[in-house]
């Protein structure tokens, strides 16, 4: 049996893992390539449309769920909410709670693998060239305590012949919180010790970025991963780098910068000198240098709406589990891709310079926002300094 393609798709909640495998899952169809969405998050439970009346009786229930359409964003070839276990009854019927109750869902996997396995090759038997996608859950505490994930992965590589590449996937709305970004490329960190898999790093709703505030440095510097440690001075902010927009302070307050104000910096003094932050700053600093002493972290921005950095992921992936060097038989199109991938420069200037341009563009149009108010602000403080001097 020849080796199965795929990607395993990990991250923490809200990152888009899902919509990561419908958009990718889309891409590759495009290529020709045989993709399908493995399921394996038993928590990922899209509620059920029923084709009945939603008043019915719960007898009458039971049969309408038999009818019942998924609204689940892809057509998973598995779902182990479906076929094997879910959060939802385990929680019922044990008594669990999310978090615990997801643990037992992975390690009930992981002591049925045998079943998984047999379900995924009575699936893929009829396809020459299946690529597949698994969508894992995002709990951090099944990659920082928890085994069952890595053994699970481990067994199905092993029985199945997997070619495997892990994608974390981090929200880019990190970068403009110290603190999360830090704790996110921990967790990375983390995941690719804990899983044993080559795996690309991916900032993942880039074209949101825009949306959620300044960065203190460039894209690229969020992208390299390294000196970690220029992000404690920032951590005092308590969120994000608001305060160090290249606007200043003046434009939220008029002509008036409050930075400059003395009770204000003595409250800074003190902040800074109590023995939390002091606490808090150090352990920040120690988790700097040990993502920079493993040294491993590096990111890849997506825009998933954008066909361009879909492409430019998945060529990183090919390379990684050997996909691009293998003859399959594969389509024009295909050659033509790999060709490509083969010949791809490995630096993300051009993403990261796209970035860039539209973070700036978005920063003159708050600013073209503002001025009107700070304009008038302006004009009413002339006022009044000229009604004082006369």
């Amino acid at each position: 049996m020849a080796p199965i393609y795929g990607q395993v798709v990990a991250g923490p909640p809200g990152s888009g893992k899902t919509t990561y495998c419908t958009g990718m899952e889309e891409y590759l169809r495009l290529l020709g390539r045989e993709a399908f969405v493995i399921n394996l998050d038993p928590a990922n439970e899209v509620p059920k449309q029923l084709l009945g009346n939603s008043r019915s009786k719960p007898e009458e229930k039971a049969s309408e769920k038999e009818d019942a359409e998924n609204l689940l964003p892809y057509e998973p070839l598995l779902d182990v909410c479906d076929s094997i276990v879910n959060l939802s009854s385990v929680m019922d019927q044990l008594g669990l709670g999310p978090n615990g109750g997801l643990v037992y869902c992975m390690e009930y996997l992981e002591a049925h693998v045998d079943q998984l396995v047999e379900m995924i090759q009575e699936r893929v038997a009829e396809y020459d060239n299946p690529y597949l996608l698994f969508d894992l859950p995002g709990q951090v505490e099944l990659y920082s305590h928890s085994k069952a994930v890595p053994r699970l992965l481990a067994k199905l590589v092993k029985i199945l012949d997997l070619r495997l590449v892990t994608i974390q996937l981090i929200d880019s709305h990190y970068c403009t919180e110290p603190a999360n970004f830090l704790s996110a490329s921990l967790l990375g960190t983390t995941t690719m010790l804990r899983l044993e898999l080559p795996t690309v790093s991916v900032l993942s709703k880039v074209d949101l970025l825009a949306n959620y505030g300044p960065l203190p440095f460039s894209m690229e510097y969020f992208t390299e991963c390294h000196e970690l440690d220029r992000l404690l001075p920032f951590l005092q902010q308590g969120g994000g780098f608001q305060q160090q927009d290249e606007f200043g302070a003046e434009e939220l307050n008029g002509d008036y910068d409050y930075t400059d104000d003395p009770d204000y910096q003595a409250a800074r003094i003190r902040t800074r000198m109590s023995p939390f932050f002091r606490k808090h700053e150090k352990l920040h600093k120690v988790l700097a240098e040990v993502i920079d002493e493993f040294g491993l972290l590096s990111f890849l921005p997506l825009d998933i709406s954008s066909a361009e950095s879909v492409g430019r992921v998945l060529a990183r992936v090919d390379k990684c589990n050997g996909y691009v060097f293998v003859d399959h038989g594969t389509s024009k199109t295909q050659d033509l891709f790999q060709c490509a991938v083969q010949s791809e420069h490995t630096s993300n200037y051009e993403a990261i310079a796209d970035i860039e341009e539209r973070l700036a563009a978005s920063r003159e149009n708050q600013h073209e926002n503002q001025q009107p108010s700070k304009r008038i602000d302006t004009i009413f403080e002339r006022e009044q300094n000229n009604k004082s001097s006369d």
